[in-house]
């Protein structure tokens, strides 16, 4: 089985209530599943947290320096903490810093693929965090929970486990109210329903409604996906269905494939076309390639080949590669095809996305 385990600051975090070495409990493990023919995945939050520490501060600084000073501070820490710990099992751990564009982008991401699928084949552990050093707020994830929902689905594993120090999604936020229960399996059609609280730590950016997010985008990919906390569970356990927490499953009508799952899931920044309801309507009722004549706006700066999203009324409908450049676009949005030629060289193509670059999301 392939599998992505994210952890949280709160279950790196050294002092945390428990005292328990959560990144050595966490090897071990792994270690133990590897030995078994699993391949495993870290997604490990922390670097800012280890930084905070190291310079002394109460809590995450407010200034993006500083918070950059402490990631770069923190992942040697961090990094440390995992070489130790799986060395202790013989087993050696990569660093991997990403950003958006190493995904959005598809030779870089098929060049990270190749990277990550060399260094499993090697039984080293990749351990993946967002590069807060230099990345800046339009080439970032977020949260790490968005991070791993996206690895999973690029690297085409059987399922995301996120770990935190929670025992799992609640019908109530537990930490005010005490009769707050435990769902113990959420389905396709539950998700609608679901809702959670978006409390963060002082040292996290994400809260559980970012982690129903990641899971719904997750399963969207024909990936399940497993909720708890990490102080407390078994990645063994979590394999075989029987352990405490929320399992979040996957409808077997949401496979895709993995160039499918590229362009639907994939970070992008900075690149939207919007359009009108007409458009809308033939690309998510008939299937329909984007044709310029719906196109109402182009926003951000993007060049022929790049991965766009497109959007409608404000919302979200779709993401595809686009036959044309930003530039380009501005000139020919909201006319026929057969006009193309009066504003701009060159013109090879007739629709702007076509149907077979374009994955819808609803």
């Amino acid at each position: 089985m392939k599998i992505i385990v994210k952890l949280s600051s709160n279950l790196i975090n050294p002092d945390n209530e428990y005292k328990i070495d959560v990144v050595s409990k966490i090897c071990g493990e792994i270690a133990r599943l590897t030995e078994q023919g699993h391949q495993i995945i870290i997604v490990s939050s922390g670097a800012v947290m280890h930084g905070v520490r190291t310079l002394g501060y109460d809590r995450k600084p407010d200034t993006v320096p500083l918070l950059q000073s402490c990631a770069a501070i923190g992942q040697i820490t961090l990094m440390k903490r995992y070489w130790d710990a799986l060395s202790l099992h013989r087993m050696t751990p990569a660093q991997i810093l990403v950003s958006t564009e190493d995904f959005s982008n598809r030779k870089r991401y098929l060049n990270l693929r190749n990277t990550i699928n060399t260094l499993l084949s090697q039984d080293v552990i990749p351990v993946f965090n967002e590069n807060d050093t230099i990345n800046t707020e339009e080439l970032k994830f977020g949260d790490n929970d968005k991070l791993s929902s996206v690895i999973t689905m690029m690297m085409n594993f059987d399922m995301l486990v996120i770990l935190t120090d929670v025992d799992g999604v609640y019908d109530s936020n537990p930490k005010t109210n005490p009769d707050a229960r435990l769902i113990p399996k959420i389905t396709k059609a539950d998700m609608p329903q679901i809702e959670a609280g978006d409390e963060v730590s002082k040292f996290s950016s994400g809260g559980m409604k970012t982690k129903l997010t990641s899971a719904l985008d997750s399963t969207k990919g024909g990936i399940d996906v497993f909720i708890g906390n990490g102080f407390k569970t078994s990645l063994s356990r979590i394999i075989d269905g029987t352990e405490t927490g929320t399992y979040i499953l996957h409808d077997e009508s949401d496979k895709t494939n993995a160039r499918m799952k590229w362009l639907g899931f994939s970070p992008i920044s900075n690149a939207e076309i919007v359009v009108d309801n007409g458009a809308m309507i033939a690309l998510t009722k008939k299937q329909s390639s984007l044709l310029a004549s719906g196109i109402t706006d182009v926003i951000g700066d993007f060049a022929h080949g790049d991965l766009v999203s497109i959007t409608s009324g404000g919302r979200k409908i779709a993401q595809g590669l686009t036959n044309f450049s930003s530039a380009d676009l501005d000139k020919i949005k909201g006319m026929k095809s057969s006009d193309f030629s009066k504003y701009i060289d060159n013109c090879d193509y007739e629709v702007v996305i076509h149907r077979n670059n374009l994955y819808l999301l609803d």
